[in-house]
């Protein structure tokens, strides 16, 4: 990916894209110079954004607000039977959200994966820059999991970013550009049952096929076009 600084370089700015550059998969341009048809990452003097053409996406703490007005009440919660001090593995960490909350409410650091490492970048800023309890780490899942062992976390969450059926906002469309959109498949689970200690919880829209496709033994539902839950208990 393109990363590159805003119109207004500052010795810092132009410092730290270089740093970035020396990450695998990126490649530094000057402005001028940076496709506007292919995204890029840009360093400017507030932070990270995402840019496509015209369109530009900074990091946002999303709903965090609703979801800790629920509390223990939300329904991602209660299809975890999420208990303080649990060790909780996000493996599709995305914006970070539902990390974040998780963090809020168990009171330990959650672990948080992102396989895309402009999409990781960005995130562990905002989240840092939120307080978020929150460990960020840029791999793939399933390799990831494969490499713990049994019962390493609590729970294991998988949220495949942006399935069929779910709207976004302009903004997120930078977003969906550079999205990894991999389905969660049987290797995926099987690693996940075997690291969590109680649960694997698997999000899906409403109406979906996901869960019906990894055969999901049970579904919390919470209402019609609303997200549902699939739960796998350990043991």
């Amino acid at each position: 990916m393109q990363v590159t600084t805003s119109s207004r370089a500052t010795p810092t700015t132009l410092a730290r894209a270089a740093r970035i550059s020396r990450l695998p998969g990126f490649e530094l341009v000057r402005y001028p110079d940076r496709d506007p048809d292919a995204p890029a990452l840009l360093v400017g003097r507030t932070g990270l954004a995402l840019a496509l053409g015209d369109r530009r996406f900074r990091w946002h703490p999303g709903l965090l607000h609703t979801r800790l007005e629920a509390g223990f009440n939300h329904p991602l919660v209660r299809a975890m039977d999420l208990q303080p001090g649990d060790r909780v593995l996000d493996s599709s960490l995305g914006l970070g959200t539902d990390a974040h909350f998780l963090g809020r409410l168990c009171g330990q650091p959650v672990t948080a994966l992102e396989a895309v490492p402009a999409l990781a970048l960005i995130t562990a800023e905002g989240l840092r820059g939120a307080g978020a309890p929150v460990r960020v780490i840029c791999a793939e899942g399933t390799a990831f999991l494969r490499a713990l062992p049994d019962g390493a976390f609590d729970i294991v969450q998988g949220d495949p970013m942006f399935p069929p059926g779910t709207g976004i906002t302009h903004s997120l469309e930078v977003v969906r550009a550079i999205a990894r959109h991999v389905p969660l498949g049987s290797e995926w689970l099987a690693e996940a049952r075997r690291v969590a200690r109680k649960r694997v919880v698997i999000r899906d829209v409403d109406p979906g096929e996901l869960l019906e496709a990894m055969g999901c033994p049970e579904v919390l539902r919470v209402g019609r076009g609303r997200p549902r839950y699939g739960v796998w208990r350990s043991g």
